[in-house]
Formats: structure tokens, sequence, C-alpha cells
């Protein structure tokens, strides 16, 4: 088998240069047994263009099947389309409904509060009243609060323990060496006094 041939060939055929003699050739080449496996997909596309390979037939009850299919599809597109409809309505007499509640609360707030106090010095006096509640009210609160700043000293105390716990971890290292140190030279003077 002539892969080179065949090689070329095919790229003549996909660009649309090739002759009569040179499809039939190609078309020989393909149809042969020892065809290796990677011209398959051309033998196929080939044979199919020019009727040489058998085309099976569809199974039955294919096109029931694609028509089933359609519709299937259909409804579920017709479904959805009839949900965004009804939440856009809902939507809608929401908003509606929304702009027709604050009319009738602003409607009514105006002529609800009109002349409440015709003597100013009356409202005058009622409006100090409720400030000295209100401080009175957020003093309290305030002491309240007070329990929280302890808890907050605390916290910053707990966050030394790390640092002075590393300082003594340092000491105790020298410490350490000097023990070492010391009974080093305690074990050098029972040497000592062994030879004697």
């Amino acid at each position: 088998m002539n892969r080179s041939l065949l090689d070329k060939l095919l790229d003549k055929y996909y660009r649309g240069a090739t002759s009569g003699e040179e499809e039939k050739m190609l078309l020989d080449l393909l149809s042969r047994e020892d065809l290796p496996r990677q011209y398959f997909e051309d033998r196929m596309l080939i044979a199919g263009i020019y009727g040489d390979e058998d085309i099976p037939e569809p199974p039955a009850g294919l096109n029931a099947r694609i028509l089933e299919a359609i519709d299937g599809s259909e409804k579920e597109r017709r479904i959805g389309h009839n949900k965004r409809l009804l939440y856009g309505a809902m939507s809608a007499a929401a908003g509606i409904l929304v702009i027709i509640s604050f009319w009738f609360v602003f409607n009514n707030r105006g002529t609800q509060f009109e002349d409440t106090y015709q003597d100013p010095r009356l409202a005058y006096n009622e409006t100090v009243e409720v400030l000295y509640r209100v401080s009175a009210n957020l003093n309290k609160g305030r002491e309240s609060m007070s329990g929280l700043s302890v808890i907050a000293e605390t916290k910053s105390k707990m966050q030394l323990l790390p640092e002075s716990r590393s300082a003594v971890a340092d000491e105790l290292k020298t410490l350490r060496y000097l023990d070492t140190g010391m009974r080093l030279l305690n074990i050098g003077d029972d040497i000592n006094s062994e030879k004697e």
C-alpha cells in the first residue's frame, strides 16, 4: 500500500482538485483490505458520497420517537413560558399593592398629626420630657456596658501571656545549660576522687 500516494490523493480530493481518474484511483485505494486504520473515516466518507457503501435503514419507529421528542420539548417550553408570565403578573400585582398601600399610609398620615398641640409651651415641655427619658435609658445602657471593658482588659492581658511564656522558656534554657555544666563539673570531681 502506497501511503504517500494515498495522502496526496486525499489532500487533493479535500481541496477539490482531483480529476475523475484520480477519484477512481482514490476509491480503489480506500476499498483495499489492507487499508490502515487511520484511513477508515476517509473511506466511510468518500464511499458514502459515491454510494458504494450500504447505508443502513433507520430503525423502526424512529420518526415517531423524533416527533415525540419535539412535542415534549415544545410542552416544556410552553410550561416555562407560562411560569414566566405568571411570575411577571404576580410581581406586577405586588408592585401595584405596595404603591397603593404607600398612598393610603402617606395620605392618612398627613391629616392624622395635624394640630396635635395647640400650645407651643406644652409641645416644648413634652419634647424635653421625652429627651430626658431617652437620655436616662442611654445612661442605663452605658452602665451595663462597663462589664465589657473588663473583658477587653482581660483579653489584652491574656495576649501578653505568650510573650512572657517565651521569656520564661528562654530563661529556663539558660538554667538547663548551667545545670548540665554543673553536672559535668561534679562528674569530673568524682573521677578525680576515685583516682586518689
